[in-house]
C-alpha cells in the first residue's frame, strides 16, 4: 500500500507499506503531533493556493 499526495504539478509519495494489504486502519496510528502537523501543512498549502489564485486573476 502507498499513500500519495496529488498536486497540480506533481505527485508526492507520503508513505509506502509494501507488505500491507486490505484494511490498514488497525496498523497505522498517527500521533496527535503528526495530525496537528498535517493540519497545519494543509492549511498553509490552502492559503498559498488561494493567494496564488488571487494573484493570477489580477
Amino acid at each position: 500500500m502507498t499513500a500519495h499526495l496529488r498536486l497540480a504539478s506533481a505527485e508526492v509519495l507520503l508513505a509506502n507499506w509494501p507488505d500491507l494489504h486490505g484494511d490498514w486502519t488497525g496498523v497505522v496510528h498517527p500521533t496527535l503531533h503528526e495530525v496537528i502537523g498535517l493540519h497545519t501543512a494543509l492549511s498553509v498549502a490552502t492559503d498559498a493556493l488561494h493567494l496564488a489564485n488571487h494573484l493570477a486573476t489580477r
